[in-house]
């Protein structure tokens, strides 16, 4: 009897080790292999893991969308990959994308920066575009032609001005808005001085088009704004 016993305890052994054995062979090339981990071409999933927790009693968002876009599109070193879901994290300047993981869990990546060129989101589109320094910044563009309108947004992380009062929120969008002409951005704040970043000859005829339109393009939406630089990008010399 205690060998019947033995025996079955020996075979039972011997398949706990082949199946464990089995087990770290596979997790061994799960780890080698990105496309067995997210399912997904690796140039998309090369950045890092995205973890952004605010302090306690934080109200509003770091994002500049208040959901991810699930139809977002994202150009990677010339790959276009469309209908991922997308959100820009204009508190750290930072795209993420919001995807499944190989166990069925939500995860969020940061798109890799250094290979970013243009992405999508709510039927907004963006670019990243080099400053002077050569450093790079993520900037809402406008208009088809010469000349485009670039928004940078942000938002900061303020303190309730309430005495010792340690609760948080983020601060509305913050906008800076440009003219840009392929190699120089004009900054602008106001019809004044967007009509100032363009050449003498063409400021009467944009006056009369803001006034024909009556515009305010400090507050005037990204479709007015579109029609506005288009119409800018047919006067003669621009």
């Amino acid at each position: 009897m205690l060998t019947v016993h033995y025996k079955i305890l020996s075979r039972f052994l011997l398949l706990l080790v082949m199946a464990t054995g089995t087990f770290t062979m596979s997790a061994q090339v799960t780890e080698k292999n990105p496309d067995l981990v997210y399912g997904f071409d690796p140039l998309l999933y090369n950045g890092m893991a995205y973890y952004y927790y605010a302090p306690p009693h934080t109200t509003g968002t770091q994002y500049l969308f208040g959901l991810f876009d699930a139809q977002g599109s994202v150009t990677l070193r010339g790959n276009t990959y469309t209908s991922i879901a997308l959100n820009l994290d204009i508190l750290n300047q930072q795209l993420i994308h919001k995807y499944t993981n190989s166990i069925g869990s939500p995860s969020l990546i940061q798109i890799s920066f250094a290979w970013l060129e243009k992405f999508e989101i709510q039927g907004c589109h963006f670019e990243v575009i080099a400053k002077a320094d050569t450093t790079k910044e993520i900037y809402q563009v406008l208009g088809n032609g010469p000349s485009k309108i670039l928004y940078f947004q942000s938002r900061k992380l303020l303190v309730e001005n309430l005495t010792e009062s340690t609760d948080r929120f983020f601060s509305r969008i913050q906008k800076l808005m440009y003219v840009y002409n392929g190699s120089v951005k004009v900054k602008y704040k106001n019809n004044r001085t967007f009509v100032a970043a363009f050449k003498k000859t063409q400021h009467d005829p944009i006056r009369k088009y803001i006034r024909k339109h009556n515009l305010t393009v400090h507050k005037a939406t990204d479709q007015q704004m579109t029609e506005l630089i288009n119409y800018c990008n047919t006067l003669t010399g621009t």
